[in-house]
């Protein structure tokens, strides 16, 4: 393509018509106001009068009213207002008063967006009165937002919370929901400026895309993402809403919370979290029209992580990226799919970083570890069959020896009247019997998970470790896990070498990272924790051949 002079260019065409301008229609807070009533259980109640709610991105929820009326539903009912909402009844010396023992059975109020309702359970959040006019608080498990929008759903739109993803794709075509939608060329575009043109409209097209079932989602950032990320990174705040999730509904039902968990997929947020190195959450669920118009907005079930910035599994420059192990992900059985998740998360907390002391990174990493093996039917081990012929006949050999031996004790002990020594001695006896059969031990069952996978790193490493002298790596894993289960913590003034357990941790951060690749069948690159300064990696960048020091040992 020819050299372009910017200015002559500007001068032929106006690129501002190209430019692409920000769609802002994701809220941060969402406010309600209105009138309304709530229901009480027992003595029956209505409270009448001008309702307030808000909800927000720290995962906050606030629903108030400074009501007008409280109408009992017996018009015999002669108590005081306040005993309606203490649940109290009449006894012979007067009024008791209880705490806020009245339920609160339902909750909605009309709004200019429409009408707002509980659907779930309410909880009493306080109460103030006395000089100022008296104020109930509520807190609803879960609720929604209907408005007068009658058309059929076409989208869900998820607010994401702590979104960090690096974005790896573009989006072809128009819809309603893009936070900075591509513009469409104009006819006037002179053809030697179209390619300049082009650049332009797409410098903001950047999703992460990924598909489920054959129905394409995207994720898109914030048109603030940049101050919003900071102010995380910095510390100065815990959660913000940095990304939305778009996807099609299809024809599922989006009437309230429980008909979405029917089969919405939240493991995707699992993936997206393990995927990006921070654990992402969102605050409220939005259903739209095909115009992107707003139908119902569902509160309830947020999860609401706090940020922490992990190890970022797919790089800017990973290929294909988040999206394709989104895709693999999701297409696994949910059965699979669950117990991956367990892993994920347990691997996403394993990061090296301040979020965690040392012995807390190890306890998740062996636990994720654990789970794998145990998913792989891995955890109960024949050590016999490992061994070669000769070897074999050498432990059954010694096992029968030493089980005769024992036999003997126990029979002396049995013809002596001593019942204890007896007990015990069989007990001895039966465990030598089967020593050199099964095993119930991590370090062993991650080794048989690598040599699956047909990662060589065990060798790599026991050819440093034996030769030093020290425990073979199975070994090592199995009393770092053994020391954080049973003692709670690692002993780093007179037990372990804190540089040592962080050169373990990353390790296994990246072992565990490479097997959830090969599990969901991704064959793209990632970064590796153990290789940040060389780029994207593939799954089997470790070879036979590979220096120990890379892997930490």
């Amino acid at each position: 393509m020819a050299m372009i002079n910017l200015k002559e260019a500007a001068s032929r065409f106006d690129f501002e018509k190209v430019m692409p301008k920000a769609n802002d229609w994701v809220q941060a807070t969402v406010d309600y106001e209105g009138r309304g009533a709530a229901e009480l259980r027992y003595p029956k109640a209505t409270i009448a009068g001008p309702f307030t709610a808000r909800f927000d991105e720290e995962g906050t929820s606030q629903i108030e009213t400074v009501f007008d009326n409280i109408f009992p539903h017996d018009p015999g009912y002669d108590g005081p207002p306040i005993a309606l909402l203490c649940g109290a009844t009449k006894t012979q010396s007067g009024w008791g008063f209880g705490g806020m023992d009245n339920p609160c059975e339902s909750l909605s109020f009309e709004t200019d967006q429409g009408l707002f309702m509980s659907t779930g359970k309410i909880d009493w959040a306080g109460m103030n009165f006395g000089t100022q006019p008296t104020r109930l608080r509520f807190a609803v498990r879960e609720g929604k937002l209907e408005t007068k929008n009658t058309s059929p759903a076409k989208f869900f739109a998820v607010p994401l919370v702590n979104c960090v993803a690096e974005l790896s794709n573009y989006l072809s075509g128009d819809h309603p929901l893009r936070i900075y939608p591509t513009p469409a060329l104009p006819e006037d575009v002179p053809e030697d400026l179209k390619s300049l043109a082009r650049m332009t409209a797409n410098q903001k097209n950047s999703v992460l895309g990924f598909s489920i079932e054959g129905n394409l989602f995207f994720i898109e950032r914030l048109s603030d993402y940049d101050a919003r990320a900071a102010s995380l990174r910095s510390g100065a705040t815990r959660r913000k809403i940095t990304a939305v999730l778009v996807g099609e509904v299809g024809a599922s039902p989006t009437g309230t919370l429980a008909e979405l968990r029917s089969w919405f997929p939240f493991d995707i947020l699992s993936a997206l979290s393990f995927a990006s190195g921070s654990e992402v959450g969102f605050p409220w669920i939005e259903i739209r029209d095909e115009e992107g118009a707003l139908i119902r907005r569902l509160h309830g079930g947020a999860r609401m992580p706090s940020f922490f910035e992990g190890d970022d599994v797919f790089g800017k420059f990973s290929r294909p990226g988040a999206g394709e192990f989104i895709t693999r992900f999701m297409a696994l059985p949910r059965e699979r799919r669950r117990l991956l998740q367990v892993v994920m998360n347990h691997a996403l907390v394993g990061s090296l970083g301040p979020h965690l002391f040392l012995y807390d990174i190890v306890d998740h990493l062996v636990r994720a570890l654990d789970t794998l093996c145990r998913g792989h039917g891995l955890m109960q081990q024949n050590l016999c069959a490992g061994l070669t012929s000769a070897a074999q006949d050498a432990v059954k050999s010694i096992t029968a020896d030493t089980t005769s031996r024992l036999r003997q004790l126990a029979d002396g002990a049995s013809q002596a009247g001593n019942l204890s020594d007896y007990r015990l001695l069989k007990r001895i006896e039966g465990r030598a019997a089967n020593m050199g059969n099964s095993e119930n031990m991590l370090g062993l069952a991650a080794v048989d998970l690598l040599r699956k996978w047909g990662f060589p790193d065990v060798q790599i490493i026991d050819n440093v470790l034996v030769q030093a002298g020290r425990p073979d790596w199975a070994h090592l894993i199995s009393a770092y896990r053994n020391d954080t289960l049973h003692e709670g913590h690692l002993d780093f003034e007179n037990k372990h070498d804190a540089a040592e357990v962080a050169r373990v941790c990353a390790h296994l951060k990246d072992a565990l990272t490479r097997c959830l690749l090969k599990e969901c069948g991704y064959s793209g690159t990632y970064e590796s924790v153990l290789r940040s300064s060389y780029g994207p990696q593939n799954a089997d960048w470790v070879t036979p051949i590979t220096d120990s020091k890379t892997l930490g040992f």
